[in-house]
């Protein structure tokens, strides 16, 4: 064994995504809403499933209008990785930027007159979508903010680049009325542009939990995040008839560096944050909170060896795990160790993990780190 696992180089930490689950989630919410077009979400390192990865497997297998990224520094990322889909931008970037960088030709943000009046003079290929804060309180033009800013789209004869307006739903996933009151604000906020003489070729609130009930012929287009890696939102991700379709694409996985036996009274740990009961045997994973193990799952989460779960026991380090072994045949150094499960049913599955230490989904696949390396498979 020890010289099978020295034959030839091992990664310790791997991301498996599987390209299959992702084109499968991508045809569930096509035939959800066949009428309207995806923009698939690849901001947060596509939710930690790796940007260029991901961008790649988009422009090859999915037929999208835009792919959707928070940062001209994705942006770029994309582009540097061969990625030709068109790209929307949604976060913010500052307006002294689009003097200093080359002509661009992404869709971009605009809700305040320090951008439209820098995109109006440096960048004439850039094409614009109009955000409106419909209740979420983020990013864009309250309703009553409207009528003044159509006249500074005018004002730096911005019509013809404005080919978009979008909103954000605030809890779609559990508030119907208030979502409906969104819907509403939203509407009457188009009407205004409309009035004026704007037109849009892309109308869009909807993000994943919005695509799982709204139908209204008014938007054409769903900014699909979370569900296209397999999850529901928020409270949606409790609802096993809604998610049963969708099939998780991501595997977090490591690997055993070292077995040892430990007496009772042992430590493990920092702060001796666990302390052994009887006669172990213990394995120690290169892989802590730095990697995207959340410290707050120290002597409450479980990893899968083989077809058993075994504890984390201590507390979660920077780099290092420990985990109770027991019950495991013939551990050995080298072992792979099944981090996060793409198996929905087991219990250290992302949806199990984030519930066992209540958050989300988007947190514990936000923490994944960059640097471990990701494979399609």
């Amino acid at each position: 064994m020890v010289l099978r696992f020295l034959r030839r180089y091992q990664t310790l930490n791997l991301i498996r995504v599987s390209s299959r689950a992702i084109i499968k989630n991508w045809a569930y919410f096509k035939k959800l809403n066949p009428r309207v077009e995806l923009a698939p979400v690849l901001k947060s390192n596509a939710y930690g499933h790796g940007l260029k990865l991901i961008g790649r497997l988009v422009d090859r297998k999915l037929d999208a209008p835009f792919i959707v990224v928070d940062s001209l520094y994705e942006a770029w990322e994309l582009r540097k990785a061969g990625v030709r889909t068109p790209l929307l931008l949604v976060g913010y970037t500052m307006p002294v930027n689009f003097r200093t960088i080359k002509k661009i030709d992404f869709h971009l943000p605009v809700f305040d007159e320090a951008t439209a009046a820098a995109v109006a003079y440096y960048q004439p290929r850039a094409r614009l979508h109009i955000k409106v804060d419909s209740g979420m309180g983020r990013l864009g033009l309250r309703l009553d903010q409207v009528a003044g800013f159509i006249k500074v789209l005018k004002k730096y004869r911005l019509k013809k680049q404005v080919v978009g307006i979008y909103s954000h739903l605030a809890c779609a996933d559990s508030d119907r009325e208030f979502t409906e009151k969104q819907i509403s604000v939203f509407k009457k906020a188009i009407r205004q542009f409309e009035e004026a003489g704007f037109s849009f070729a892309w109308k869009h609130i909807a993000a994943t939990a919005g695509a799982m009930f709204i139908r209204d012929p008014e938007f054409n287009l769903v900014r699909l995040g979370l569900g296209l890696y397999g999850y529901l939102p928020g409270e949606l991700a409790n609802d096993w008839s809604l998610g049963r379709s969708l099939e998780p694409a991501l595997e977090l996985s490591t690997r055993i560096i070292q077995v040892k036996e430990i007496d009772r009274g042992d430590i493990v740990g920092y702060d001796g944050g666990f302390c052994a009961k009887r006669k172990m045997v213990i394995g120690v994973l290169p892989i802590g909170y730095y990697d995207g193990l959340d410290r707050r799952l120290s002597n409450r989460g479980v990893v899968l060896i083989g077809r058993r779960h075994c504890s984390i026991i201590g507390k979660v380090c920077m780099n290092i795990s420990m985990v109770d072994l027991t019950g495991v045949v013939s551990p050995n150094c080298g072992q792979e160790v099944v981090v996060i499960s793409s198996d929905k049913k087991q219990k250290n599955s992302l949806a199990g993990l984030a519930g066992l230490i209540g958050v989300t989904s988007y947190e514990l696949l936000a923490g994944l780190s960059g640097e471990t390396r990701r494979v399609l498979v």
